[in-house]
């Protein structure tokens, strides 16, 4: 299930508005990313220090922009404060995507050819604790195959481990639920406890080859996914 676009996300996009997105000043970003072929982007940044409660974090957030050889073409909210994701994919079916984050779970694709944009957060990053909850992998940074029409995704689970998990992105634009986001980790951990972290290293024709830290796997097939290999 998808919160993007609900009655309970329209609350909170409401109230995050009104207390950090409304104040956020554009003369000058807090920090750029330079990407492929002409493109950046510009992050603003504000945080609610004043009504932050003592021994808590401010709520903050971003507003994010992408340009294309200095001319603004698309803009987005980030509500966690600290955007990771930004990639530029291009695609075996012959289009140029853009990868982005626009909360702590999920991810988002804009077709930089049309500008049309899928938007997904897990709806289950935001039930009801505890029955209803459940953590969902926070992407960092992703790399896309065209062999095989994978993505591996850098990563990790909140307050857990460097982790890689591949999925389906045949179809860029129809958002992969969790359940088919493959965990490398999480297939070793029950083997190898010294197990640190894993880290995405490349990929070699369909072969996902990964860093691992603390003990150096075997090779596996990944669920009938790929093959995984460790540097």
């Amino acid at each position: 299930m998808n919160y993007y676009g609900t009655e309970k996300y329209k609350e909170r996009m409401k109230m995050l508005d009104e207390s950090i997105f409304s104040r956020i000043m554009f003369d000058e970003p807090e920090r750029e990313k330079e990407l492929e072929s002409g493109y950046l982007v510009r992050y603003y940044y504000y945080a609610d220090e004043e009504n932050c409660k003592p021994g808590y974090a401010p709520v903050d957030g971003e507003i994010c922009r992408l340009f294309k050889d200095d001319n603004l073409i698309f803009e987005w909210k980030n509500t966690d404060g600290h955007s990771r994701m930004a990639s530029i994919i291009h695609h075996a079916d012959g289009y140029t995507y853009f990868v982005f984050d626009e909360d702590l779970y999920g991810y988002s694709v804009l077709n930089l050819d049309s500008l049309q944009c899928m938007h997904f957060i897990p709806a289950e990053s935001y039930g009801t604790y505890p029955d209803e909850f459940k953590e969902t992998f926070i992407w960092c940074d992703c790399f896309y195959n065209p062999e095989n029409n994978l993505l591996a995704v850098d990563g990790c689970f909140w307050a857990c481990p460097g982790d890689v998990i591949v999925l389906d992105f045949k179809d860029p634009m129809t958002a992969v639920e969790p359940n088919d986001w493959h965990s490398i980790y999480r297939k070793y951990r029950c083997d190898d406890p010294d197990l640190d972290d894993i880290e995405f290293d490349s990929w070699d024709n369909d072969t996902l080859v990964c860093k691992a830290i603390g003990v150096k796997p075997d090779a596996i097939d990944l669920e009938g996914k790929c093959k995984v290999r460790f540097v």
